[in-house]
């Protein structure tokens, strides 16, 4: 009797939904409206998205950016850094790396502290063409098949930026990109947590740049 009243419930329901589907296509017709086949609220939905990708796309290359026009910067305030726990923890992500037909590579964040670990590494340093000074890795790139790569290099004298075929120890570019990512990984040991406080880049550059700026005054 139950199992019955059941299935009369929801043959009920049913029929409901039914009718209210017919009631809203009768209104439609008879108004001559059509329901729209993406809302106002998807619209915004899909704006914000875009917007926000946007956003984080515009933030990692001004990171890329400003880790490359900072190396000498850092270079001259190592112990600065160092001796601070938040300057030391600051997330560097863009060092990048990329491989032609494969895309560019999730490279793992690391802290500018490590950064020094990984520079000291003479895989990941190069001699500037410029001053004849020693120049580190912030990136690069190169071919799965050819095995060829670029190495992003920039001077820590000078600031020359330039790109390298190989390192002082030549390795393909997939070996070189594995070599890169492990070093990243094994350099933030003993720094803390990526979830520790830390200062973002731009306010590390500008505090050196500020405390050099009147140091020199």
């Amino acid at each position: 009797m139950t199992q019955h009243n059941g299935s009369q419930s929801t043959q009920k329901n049913i029929n409901s939904l039914v009718e209210v589907a017919q009631n809203a296509q009768n209104k439609r017709m008879s108004n001559n409206v059509e329901m729209p086949a993406v809302s106002d609220d998807q619209q915004a939905l899909h704006m914000e998205e875009h917007a926000v990708a946007d956003i984080y796309k515009a933030r990692k290359e001004r990171h890329e950016r400003i880790l490359r026009e900072s190396v000498p910067l850092f270079i001259r305030n190592k112990d600065r850094i160092l001796a601070d726990k938040k300057m030391a923890r600051c997330h560097i992500d863009g060092i990048r790396f990329g491989l032609a037909y494969s895309g560019e590579w999730k490279m793992p964040e690391a802290f500018l502290g490590g950064l020094f670990c990984l520079w000291e590494n003479p895989r990941f340093q190069a001699e500037c063409p410029e001053c004849h000074g020693t120049a580190y890795c912030t990136g690069g790139g190169g071919s799965p098949f050819s095995g060829r790569k670029s190495i992003a290099m920039t001077c820590g004298s000078c600031g020359h930026r330039f790109g390298v075929p190989s390192t002082k120890v030549d390795m393909n570019a997939i070996s070189f990109g594995n070599a890169l990512v492990s070093a990243i990984r094994n350099c933030n040991a003993g720094l803390g947590d990526m979830e520790d406080e830390s200062l973002p880049i731009e306010d590390v550059v500008h505090m050196l740049e500020l405390e050099e700026f009147n140091a020199d005054g």
